[in-house]
């Protein structure tokens, strides 16, 4: 009986072992929910670093791109032409001021030998790439209707290892700046000129006006020698060609002074054409005066621009061989926001020969027989004052057309 009992109150065997298989998986979940809330801890922190890690790669990036479009925007906006290639000597980049100085379009350039696409002018580069660091020049391009004075660099590209991956070729056109050091040298050359015909002029004149004072006394005596008259006169005559180039010595001499006011073109061409008229006598030359309305009014300095309508008309006259006409032409143009006037000599004479081009503006530089070799600087000078330049268009046989540009200014109706 008491055995009985003993046995009804002790828990059966597989209950103890579900009991603690219970409490084994009670501690395994309790685990595995730590591990969970850990892994969720992890995760959100390595969730938290990675969009840290984006923002700071899209820094990154935006930066780059910043940097990329800021480098861009220089090599395309930059006036100076640059052309990249790689070691092989392919095209791997231009900018447009190298489309336009070689005349080439980006899309069919690049891939393509840099020695196609710059035809004879590739000497730099290939030097560079046959083992040279660094090489310049200047040299002389003829890529269109004038010359260009190219200033050009090449040198080789490295990465960041010191190791050369290319080469880059940089073309300035400096053509502009040459004919300000060309304008500079002969404004230097008129300025010792200037000082040489003051001192001259002076020392001359003295001796000059004593010799025609002399002559002039001598043809007031009343004498019947008909040769002694013509010897006479021909001192005179002498004396006042001597005087005429000292005349025309000093201007380069006198101060370079502007008394701008506002006159009228036209009527200034009209006095000047017909003083030459008178003064050459000839039937043969015409000369004729085509100034509208609408150009007639400039603002300038009249006297001085009276002298270079006088040279440039006599000029025209001069260059005549036969018959022939010397036309004064203005028109109006739009330069710079500004209006002026076009003033052109026109003559259908013999022309300039590309010898007399170069040097027509060459102080006693002359063709005439009698010609001082002044006319043509002084205009030159005169021009220069006024901010002008003498633009020149002549072919031998064909006639010369002499132009400059002058501001227009209302007239005294109109004000």
């Amino acid at each position: 009986m008491k055995l009985a009992e003993e046995q009804l109150q002790a828990p059966p065997e597989g209950l103890h072992a579900l009991e603690e298989a219970f409490a084994h998986f009670s501690r395994q979940t309790a685990q595995l929910k730590e591990a969970y809330r850990k892994l969720e801890q992890r995760a959100e922190q390595v969730n938290l670093e990675l969009e840290a890690a984006n923002c700071e790669l899209a820094r990154k990036v935006q930066e780059l791109d910043e940097a990329y479009n800021f480098q861009h925007s220089i090599l395309e906006s930059i006036p100076i032409a640059v052309v990249v290639t790689d070691l092989d000597g392919t095209v791997r980049a231009l900018n447009p001021a190298a489309e336009d100085m070689w005349a080439v379009r980006r899309q069919e350039t690049l891939g393509r030998h840099f020695q196609t696409v710059m035809e004879s002018s590739h000497t730099l580069l290939a030097g560079v790439l046959a083992g040279s660091r660094r090489l310049e020049c200047q040299r002389r391009e003829l890529g269109g209707p004038e010359a260009k004075v190219i200033s050009s660099t090449a040198c080789l590209v490295a990465n960041s290892a010191g190791q050369p991956i290319g080469a880059v070729q940089l073309d300035r056109d400096i053509t502009a700046l040459c004919a300000l050091q060309q304008e500079l040298y002969e404004q230097g050359k008129l300025a010792d000129l200037g000082k040489m015909a003051a001192g001259l002029a002076h020392e001359i004149r003295k001796p000059l006006n004593g010799i025609k004072g002399f002559a002039s006394i001598l043809q007031r005596k009343p004498d019947d020698d008909a040769k002694r008259r013509r010897y006479v006169a021909n001192i005179m005559g002498a004396a006042d060609r001597l005087n005429g180039l000292l005349g025309r010595l000093l201007d380069f001499a006198r101060p370079e002074g502007l008394h701008l006011t506002t006159f009228d073109l036209r009527a200034a061409a009209e006095q000047i054409a017909e003083f030459v008229r008178v003064e050459t006598r000839s039937d043969s030359a015409r000369i004729h005066v085509q100034i509208p309305e609408k150009a007639r009014w400039v603002s300038a300095d009249p006297d001085k621009i009276k002298q270079v309508l006088l040279n440039l008309i006599q000029n025209g006259v001069e260059a005549l061989q036969g018959p022939g006409t010397v036309r004064v032409v203005a028109s109006v143009r739009q330069q710079g926001g500004q209006k002026r006037v076009r003033v052109q000599v026109r003559d259908t004479g013999k022309g300039i020969s590309s010898e007399q081009a170069g040097m027509i503006m060459e102080p006693f530089y002359t063709s005439k027989e009698n010609g001082t070799g002044l006319g043509l600087p002084i205009v030159h000078r005169i021009l220069q004052l006024h901010c002008t330049p003498l633009e020149i268009d002549s072919k031998p046989g064909r006639g010369t057309t002499m132009s400059f540009l002058l501001p227009l200014a209302e007239g005294p109706e109109e004000a």
